[in-house]
């Protein structure tokens, strides 16, 4: 078997950031990489939030995409909303279809999480046994769950505020680039439903802005992001030609 190519990312090098050293992982989304001196950083935990068509899927879904096809990471995918199937149809219409990369990304849905075991507490113990056996055998470099909401539900938390706590310390203990999807009503400021946004690393926020009567767009904000200097401007957020990319939002829209 030929050996596979090296390409983008050397994670052992450091890429110079304004506040520190680290390594980042490009969240592939054509001037916001630039925003962020370089992506995310490693081992970050970010929150990304926003209401239903905001893309929210999609362009963590692309993030792990890229970074499997151009730096050979190892990605996993964990969606509780939509089953392995649907979601893998929805991705391939937009261009990133995983067949060159599926020994390296990973997707699971409920039924692949220990099906016998979907709810309360077990559930958490047997999904985290599941990542760790996981990373142990295949290496993890970056996760996305979706969703927050959806894990909520599931684990049935007594108290989700010390719970989401040992939780985020384990995606960090684990050392991996975490991407946590919630749900955000368009018309809130709350970025999150038990202090979510308070643990983590980093809070990417996606809007939809009706611009007139016709016209809708898709905004991304950067509202945190720990070590690394960034703008907190909102950004028009285009899909075109297979790619994610952010423009300037024009004045007398906002």
């Amino acid at each position: 078997m030929a050996p596979e190519k090296q390409t983008g990312l050397d994670l052992d090098s450091l890429a110079d950031g304004a506040v520190g050293r680290a390594t980042r992982f490009p969240i592939y989304i054509d001037g916001l990489d630039e925003l962020l001196e370089g992506g995310l950083p490693k081992g970050h935990v970010v929150l990304v939030a926003g209401p239903a068509g905001s893309m929210k899927s999609s362009i963590t879904f692309n993030t792990l995409y890229r970074n499997t096809m151009e730096n050979n990471l190892r990605c996993l995918y964990v969606s509780l909303e939509q089953n392995r199937s649907s979601l893998l149809d929805h991705m391939e219409g937009l261009g990133m279809g995983i067949g060159e990369v599926q020994e390296r990304f990973n997707i699971w849905d409920l039924g692949l999480i220990r099906s016998s075991l979907l709810e309360g507490p077990t559930w958490m113990d047997a999904f985290k046994k599941d990542v760790e056996e996981y990373k142990e055998r295949v290496g993890l470099d970056m996760l996305v769950i979706d969703s927050l909401p959806v894990l909520d539900i599931i684990c049935k938390w007594e108290d989700p505020r010390a719970e989401l706590f040992h939780l985020f310390e384990w995606f960090r203990e684990l050392e991996i680039t975490t991407l946590l999807i919630s749900e955000m009503a368009s018309d809130s400021r709350a970025y999150s439903r038990h202090d979510e946004d308070y643990l983590s690393d980093g809070i990417i926020i996606l809007k939809m802005v009706e611009v007139d009567e016709v016209q809708v767009e898709r905004r991304i904000r950067i509202v945190k992001m720990r070590a690394t200097n960034h703008s907190m401007n909102n950004f028009n957020l285009i899909f075109d030609g297979g790619r994610f990319k952010i423009t300037k939002v024009i004045g007398k829209h906002l």
